[in-house]
């Protein structure tokens, strides 16, 4: 084997482990974003509870009598 085959084998055995190595690395990224998706599917079903229930609070007939009671305190 001559020394110009050897560097060509020795280049690509250096690209295919750069390419394994980003292989494997990216795997273990989508288990991570996998995790992190789930956490923020499950944040955003809490938020949009949440906004369901102010807009419930907000909605109802009494919410605008006690605002005007607490604004005729305010003018004390």
């Amino acid at each position: 084997m001559n020394p110009s085959e050897m560097v060509v084998i020795i280049v690509a055995l250096g690209i295919l482990g750069g390419i394994v190595k980003n292989y494997f690395d990216s795997r273990g990224d989508t288990e991570a974003s996998g995790k992190e998706r789930k956490l923020m599917v499950k944040r955003m079903n809490e938020m949009e509870e949440r906004i369901r229930v102010l807009e419930r609070i907000v909605t109802e007939e009494d919410f605008d009598l006690k605002r005007q009671f607490r604004d005729l305190d305010g003018d004390k």
